[in-house]
């Protein structure tokens, strides 16, 4: 009777005490695998992620870009001074507000001017491309007339200016620098590509208004539009263009005209 009761005891411990403790253990070891498994997959990035971290510091350390050191909107006119001695355009600077985070803030202003456009292109591509941040917005440009060759054009933009509030950037107040970049476009899209033609004021050899009287392998002989005879050799002015070429074979001469942007090959032959 003992030995029942002694082996009942021993079977109830077994089943109802042992093997839940022993289900727990089977869970535990699962979880702790699964987080081994998890730890070596983690341990295999850790070579990866410390080369990405050298990058990321050699990146931030060289960084090319800063902001102002406060929200003094005269720092920022006196460094577009500075940028206009390199592009030399006429500009006016105009603060319109600012805002602010908790780290940095942002100075609106309106920027207007005239100059060439080649220089208007040169001071507009040294703001964005200098040390500090700054955001160009709505650039209007329109071209001011026929004067200095329509090279001219009015520009007006907005320009937002980034400060330091918390002292994130250590620039010790120094002047920022400046970039200049040379690969920016020189066309000019407002020069006309068809102008006006100027009068003939030199009284120069009209080619629509003359004739060929005679020539030689060297000179032409021109009757003009005012009834003179003019001689005229390779190279020489003519009104609109030059004497490109003579033909003795063929008895004529080659014009190269310029007709307001249309350029224009003209042959006379000798009239007979």
């Amino acid at each position: 009777m003992a030995l029942i009761i002694i082996n009942g005891a021993g079977y109830a411990y077994m089943h109802f005490v042992q093997k839940a403790e022993i289900e727990q253990l089977e869970e535990r070891q699962v979880s702790l695998e699964n987080d081994y498994r998890q730890d070596v997959q983690t341990a295999e990035l850790v070579p990866m992620l410390r080369e990405q971290y050298a990058e990321a510091t050699t990146v931030i350390e060289g960084f090319d870009k800063t902001i102002f050191s406060n929200n003094n909107a005269d720092e920022i006119f006196r460094f577009l001074s500075l940028i206009n001695e390199g592009a030399g355009v006429n500009f006016n600077f105009t603060f319109r507000d600012s805002t602010s985070s908790e780290e940095y803030g942002v100075i609106n202003s309106e920027i207007n001017g005239s100059g060439p456009y080649r220089s208007v292109v040169r001071f507009i591509n040294a703001i964005e491309y200098s040390e500090p941040v700054q955001k160009i917005n709505g650039v209007t440009l329109s071209p001011s007339g026929e004067e200095v060759g329509y090279r001219n054009v009015n520009f007006t933009f907005q320009l937002q200016s980034h400060y330091d509030r918390v002292g994130v950037f250590d620039n010790n107040n120094q002047t920022p620098d400046i970039a200049f970049r040379t690969n920016e476009s020189n066309h000019n899209p407002f020069f006309p590509l068809i102008r006006n033609v100027p009068p003939n004021e030199d009284g120069l050899p009209n080619v629509d208004q003359s004739r060929i009287v005679g020539l030689t392998g060297s000179s032409v002989y021109l009757m003009d539009q005012n009834g003179q005879m003019v001689t005229l050799r390779v190279n020489d002015r003519v009104y609109l263009g030059t004497l490109q070429q003579i033909n003795m074979q063929q008895g004529s001469a080659i014009f190269r005209l310029n007709r307001g942007g249309i350029i224009d090959v003209v042959t006379l032959e000798v009239q007979r």
